[in-house]
C-alpha cells in the first residue's frame, strides 16, 4: 500500500496540529462552535428530508424512468464537494435539479442509500466497507480526500493523559462505524488497551462537542471543523489519523452512487465526476479560490477554510486510476486491499458480523465511470 502511505505522509508534513499543540483559545472559536452547533438543525431535519425524498429503487421502476431530480449527500468536510456544491456546478451540468442532503456520519448515508433515498453521497472508508458487509446497494465511483491531520484524538490540555494508555478507566467518544471510531480501535489496540477497559460512547460530531463543553467526556476522536471547535475548548491532539496512517492504517472520504441510479443514469455519474474532477484541479492550482468557497459553505474565514483544506490530500483522476488507489475497470487498485484490512479489522472489533471478502470487495468498486469522465 505504499501509494497510500506516501500521500499520507505527504499529508503529515502539512499538518498543523501536533500532540504538544498549546494554542489558547482564538476569536474564531465562536464562528467554528456557532458552524457546528448549527448542524444540529440539520440532524434534526434529516428523517423528515429524507422521509420527502424516499422513493421505489427497484431498476426500470417509475423512479428510475421518470428521474425529477439527484439526491446528494454531503458531510462538513472541507473537500471538493464543498467547492461543486457552494460554486453550483452540479445545478450548471447534470441537467436534472440537485437535492442536498447533509449528514453527520456514513452511517447515516448507509442507511439513506439503502432506503434508496440518495443517489450520490460522501462517506467514511470504513462505513464504506461496512456498507460492503451489509450489502447496501451502491458502489465506489470516487475518493474524495486522503485523511491526514483532520481527524485527531483530543484531550484536554491540562488533564494527565499522555498517552492512548492513559484513557483506561476514561470517557472517549466517536461516531461508531466512522473513520474516527476505526481510528480509535486502532490507537487501543497498538496501545495494548482493550476497549472494554475504557468507557467509549457513540456520538456524532455535533453532540460530541457540547459534550466536550459540558465536562462529560474526557476525549474524543473527531473531525473537522468539530476537531477544531474542541481544539479551541482547552483542547489538544492525542493522537491523529496521519500518525496512524504512517503506521499502516489509511482511512479516506470515498465517494458511493446508489446501483440503481449508476444502471439508469451512468451519463449524469460521468459528468459529476468531472465535477469532481474540476474541484481537485481548482484545489490544487487556485488553492485560495478553492478556500474561499469552503468558507462559504462552512462560515469559517478563509485562512481557517484554508488550514482545513491543506490538512486533506487530494487526488487528481489520474491519480485515482493508477494501481496505489482505485485502478481502472478489471483491475483493482490497492483500495480494495485497504477495504479487505480494514473489514477484518472492522470484524476483529465485532463492528461487523463479518469482514467481505476479495471478491465482494473488488464487485463495488466502479472505476469504469471515472475513466469515461477523465477520457471525455
Amino acid at each position: 500500500m505504499k501509494g497510500w502511505i506516501d500521500m499520507k505522509r505527504r499529508s503529515d508534513m502539512r499538518g498543523q496540529t501536533n500532540m504538544e499543540t498549546n494554542d489558547a483559545p482564538g476569536a474564531g472559536a465562536a464562528c467554528r462552535l456557532g458552524q457546528v452547533m448549527r448542524a444540529v438543525v440539520h440532524t434534526l431535519l434529516v428523517v423528515l428530508a429524507l422521509a420527502a425524498i424516499a422513493r421505489p429503487v427497484a431498476a426500470g421502476g417509475a423512479r428510475e424512468r421518470g428521474l425529477t431530480r439527484v439526491v446528494i449527500g454531503y458531510q462538513a468536510i472541507p473537500n471538493g464537494e464543498l467547492v461543486a456544491k457552494q460554486l453550483g456546478w452540479h445545478e450548471e451540468t447534470l441537467g436534472v435539479p440537485v437535492h442536498w442532503v447533509q449528514f453527520n456520519s456514513g452511517s447515516e448515508l448507509n442507511a439513506a442509500i439503502a432506503a434508496g433515498s440518495v443517489d450520490l453521497g460522501l462517506g467514511g472508508s470504513s462505513t464504506t466497507v461496512v456498507a460492503i458487509a451489509q450489502g447496501v446497494p451502491a458502489r465506489v465511483i470516487w475518493i474524495h480526500n486522503i485523511i491526514g491531520e483532520n481527524e485527531a484524538l483530543v484531550v484536554r490540555r491540562g488533564s494527565d493523559i499522555r498517552t492512548v494508555a492513559d484513557l483506561r478507566g476514561r470517557t472517549v467518544s466517536a461516531p461508531f462505524g466512522a473513520t474516527t471510531h476505526y481510528h480509535l480501535l486502532t490507537a487501543l489496540q497498538l496501545a495494548g488497551v482493550e476497549p472494554a477497559e475504557l468507557r467509549v460512547l457513540d456520538m456524532p460530531p455535533t453532540e460530541m462537542l457540547a459534550a466536550w463543553l459540558r465536562g462529560d467526556i474526557d476525549a474524543g476522536f473527531v473531525w473537522e471543523p468539530t476537531l477544531a471547535a474542541m481544539l479551541e475548548a482547552d483542547g489538544r491532539v492525542l493522537v491523529s489519523s496521519g500518525e496512524l496512517a504512517a503506521q499502516g492504517f489509511l482511512t479516506g472520504d470515498i465517494g458511493i452512487a446508489r446501483t440503481g441510479f449508476l444502471e439508469q443514469h451512468p451519463d449524469i455519474v460521468v459528468q459529476y465526476l468531472r465535477n469532481q474532477m474540476r474541484a481537485v484541479t481548482m484545489i490544487q492550482t487556485e488553492p485560495n479560490r478553492a478556500a474561499a468557497a469552503i468558507a462559504a459553505e462552512l462560515s469559517l474565514d478563509g485562512a481557517e477554510a484554508r488550514r482545513q483544506m491543506d490538512s486533506l490530500v487530494f487526488l487528481d483522476a489520474a491519480q485515482q486510476l493508477s494501481a496505489a488507489y482505485l485502478g481502472r475497470d478489471g483491475a483493482p487498485g490497492e483500495l480494495a486491499e485497504v477495504f479487505l484490512e480494514t473489514g477484518r479489522f472492522l470484524a476483529e472489533q465485532d463492528t461487523i458480523q463479518m469482514a467481505p471478502d476479495r471478491a465482494r470487495i473488488e464487485a463495488f468498486l466502479a472505476p469504469e465511470f471515472l475513466q469515461r469522465a477523465a477520457q471525455d
